[in-house]
């Protein structure tokens, strides 16, 4: 099915999701779950207590990080995801029309006048204020319900989440508002990827935490701070929810973890040649003229430009697969076309179908690739293609 920008005209740039690899990604991620073994010291009672597997929290905010979080959140349900975490509430009100009725966690907090929105979608909201905590517990009294919160905590990020030794006190005074039930505490890691000491002191200063809390009579269910790089790339006994959002996907936080484990990148970006052109030694090519051709060369036009996710810092170093064969973007990137050299590929013609990011015979152009260019990461990458072009999904 592919969703287009407009609804007349053909579609002659997309984005190609594979749902096939996003279902061969959840499995490789439950694998990994599966083997981090949640043994809380305050909470196993014996040594005879069986540790029991980190369960899945399926991030797909941001539009599934661009894939299209409603075919995601499907596939994912059917697959046996029993949580979700979206980025706001309007994202959440998506999701419950249509039909995702697990879990759904807010990760950002929000103003007290969004608490009737987030009560009447059974949506779980993030709380770091006791303005939206007080909210959320008088239209609780009116509508007789009992809302599910988690409980943000601060560990070094400096975002959002109330500072890890100020989290005690307010978790108490949360404790007072009776119709408020804490389902879940959670922090995030600003540098997984590149400081393991100050991670582990993250996961130091959480577990310090919890582990006042149970002994003050409040255990609460789950315990999460790991995203994917904290999934993959840290072993800790003392979280029982994971939060994978990129790897789902198809891509690596960080190329140490491609030899740990298996994932199938589930994006590509496809368009077709609209335009042949042959350029003498010595022209100019595109907006600035930062291009001159060294020798006679033939050139092709590809509809995608930074209007559509491309980014301007592609111009001059990005490449194209055309015929299995790498072609060069020359000159500038415009808002809706891109310029390439085809002077390599066999007999060249309009409609030939173009990669811009995936496979084509042996070689491949990765989000990891572009992200270089634009000394990006790959999060950015798919996220402005996918949010921007029309999607097929296989």
């Amino acid at each position: 099915m592919i969703r287009e920008k407009q609804n007349n005209g053909d579609v002659l740039t997309w984005a190609e999701i594979d749902l096939k690899a996003i279902k061969h990604n959840i499995k490789q991620l439950n694998k990994l779950a599966a083997a981090n073994k949640f043994i809380f010291p305050s909470r196993t009672g014996t040594k005879k207590t069986k540790p029991k597997p980190s369960e899945i929290l399926a991030v797909i905010k941001a539009d599934a990080y661009g894939h299209g979080f409603e075919q995601v959140a499907l596939l994912l349900e059917k697959e046996g995801v029993n949580f979700f975490g979206v980025s706001d509430i309007n994202e959440g009100i998506a999701l419950r029309k249509i039909g995702i009725e697990k879990p759904i966690l807010l990760f950002e907090t929000t103003l007290a006048s969004c608490a009737k929105k987030i009560i009447d979608n059974n949506l779980m909201p993030t709380v770091c204020t006791l303005e939206l905590a007080n909210a959320l517990n008088e239209y609780a009294v009116k509508k007789r319900k009992i809302v599910d919160i988690h409980v943000k905590v601060d560990t070094g990020m400096g975002r959002l989440g109330v500072w890890h030794k100020e989290a005690f006190e307010f978790v108490g005074e949360l404790m007072k508002l009776n119709r408020l039930r804490i389902m879940g505490i959670f922090t995030h890691f600003p540098a997984a990827d590149t400081d393991q000491n100050f991670t582990r002191n993250q996961i130091e200063c959480l577990y310090d935490l919890v582990i006042r809390l149970d002994k003050s009579g409040l255990i609460i269910p789950y315990i999460h701070a790991a995203n994917s790089m904290g999934l993959a790339g840290y072993k800790t006994h003392v979280l029982n929810l994971v939060r994978p959002g990129l790897m789902l996907y198809g891509l690596y936080p960080d190329k140490s973890l491609k030899g740990k484990v298996d994932l199938k990148p589930a994006m590509s970006i496809r368009s077709q040649v609209i335009f042949l052109k042959d350029i003498e030694k010595g022209r100019s090519l595109s907006y600035g003229r930062t291009f001159f051709s060294k020798n006679d060369m033939t050139v092709a036009v590809i509809p995608i430009g930074y209007n559509d996710g491309y980014f301007r810092l592609f111009s001059n170093q990005a490449s194209v697969l055309i015929g299995g064969e790498r072609c060069k973007v020359v000159g500038r990137v415009t808002m809706d076309q891109i310029i390439v050299d085809v002077s390599s590929v066999k007999k060249p013609r309009i409609g030939m179908p173009v990669v811009i990011l995936g496979k084509q015979g042996k070689e491949t152009i990765s989000a990891e690739e572009l992200a270089g260019y634009a000394k990006t990461i790959n999060y950015e990458i798919v996220c402005s293609l996918g949010n921007r072009l029309a999607r097929k999904y296989l």
